[in-house]
């Protein structure tokens, strides 16, 4: 991807209650001669900025206070669907790529690119988690809400979250469509993960504007092990367009012959899944994208899923064709329920407990340089998330 002047930024709202903090005055000299508004009534600017158009907001950055704690666990839809109980560090919501199916069109009330500039007290929350549950193996990321690395080399959240994780019994993963890794620092070889969503190349050109090409993607992963990093893949969405079959194949192609399986910790493989009001925004701001036409049926999470023969043929076709050439990298469903599992895999984890140990088993297994142990099932329950 080309990285436009000033990140494509063209205003800065800011909470003066922000004004001084470092992050702030590192942002404001990094997009030097953007206007800045300073808001002095957040919750007046709050609600007339809900009514600005998304394409407006994603030029426009919020930078702001976050009251509450950084670190939650995945927002999983229910237990009818299995969630690996991932942990989400919301430090930025929004991003400057402009993905046709991306949730976050209809999820969130404010469409600006919001940075919360108070992000010191993380390596405390992390560590409160870490030492409630000891025995367990925690994975935590800063992709849920945005791209990790779209404005990354602006805010450089990711470098402080990396000097935090290395010293500690985590696995941090930065997940991205962008190929915006040369800011990284290097890092020894152990539990920072840098992952990318996949798709065909037609996917991306039509469905994923503003991210990097696959060939881009794939050549950057390459050249984040050369930095120190492990790497993830996430087939997510996958989607049912013309030709998915064969581009699908030959994209597993490219991706196992770029880079080795002993540097890759997981692959997810998820569906297009949405909330029904999001189809319409789908169709009014990407009128050509046609993956809101598909056939449909309302999930038990209340989500529009392909219907569930669909989904399985799907999945059986990458989940082969990547066996096929990695026997032993970790594979598993995001948010997907038992039959399907057992359906695709020929079986499926007991609980979100039971997938969240399987992490922690393969990764103790096939990385053992992370002094890690093969971990008791006990510290894995569905008491806690």
């Amino acid at each position: 991807m080309t990285r436009q002047k000033n990140f494509g930024i063209e205003h800065i709202f800011l909470d003066q209650t922000a004004r001084n903090a470092p992050l702030t005055r590192r942002i404001l000299r990094a997009l030097k001669g953007v206007p800045v508004t300073i808001v002095k009534s957040k919750g007046a600017f709050l609600r007339g900025a809900g009514q600005m158009p998304l394409a407006s907001g994603k030029k426009s950055l919020w930078l702001t206070r976050f009251k509450s704690g950084f670190l939650k666990p995945c927002p999983a839809t229910g237990t009818d669907y299995l969630c690996c109980r991932y942990w989400t560090l919301n430090v930025q919501t929004h991003c400057p790529l402009d993905c046709t199916y991306c949730i976050l069109q209809n999820y969130l009330n404010v469409p600006l690119i919001t940075i919360y500039v108070n992000t010191e007290n993380i390596p405390h929350e992390i560590d409160a988690l870490l030492a409630n549950q000891p025995g367990r193996l925690f994975r935590m990321g800063t992709g849920e809400l945005t791209d990790s690395l779209a404005l990354d080399p602006l805010t450089h959240f990711n470098r402080d979250l990396i000097r935090t994780a290395l010293k500690r019994k985590m696995i941090l993963e930065i997940k991205t469509k962008t190929d915006l890794i040369r800011h990284l620092p290097k890092v020894p070889k152990k539990n920072i993960v840098v992952s990318w969503s996949l798709n065909p190349e037609e996917f991306i050109r039509t469905q994923e504007f503003k991210s990097a090409p696959l060939a881009k993607r794939l050549e950057t992963a390459a050249a984040a092990v050369k930095k120190g990093y492990r790497l993830g893949f996430h087939f997510d969405p996958l989607l049912l367009l013309p030709g998915w079959k064969e581009k699908y194949a030959a994209l597993i192609e490219k991706l196992t012959r770029t880079v080795p399986e002993n540097e890759v910790m997981w692959i997810s493989l998820g569906s297009l899944r949405f909330p029904p009001p999001l189809k319409k925004v789908i169709e009014e701001r990407f009128p050509k994208t046609g993956i809101a036409t598909a056939e449909f049926v309302r999930g038990l999470d209340g989500k529009m899923r392909y219907f569930r023969p669909g989904r399985v043929k799907l999945y059986r076709h990458i989940y082969e064709a990547l066996r096929k050439k990695w026997r032993d990298v970790f594979i598993y469903f995001c948010m997907e329920n038992k039959t399907v599992w057992r359906d695709v895999m020929g079986f499926a984890p007991e609980n979100n407990a039971g997938l969240d140990y399987l992490f922690h088993e393969s990764i103790a297994r096939r990385f053992p340089e992370l002094d890690l142990s093969i971990p008791d099932s006990r510290a894995y329950t569905d008491q806690e998330r």
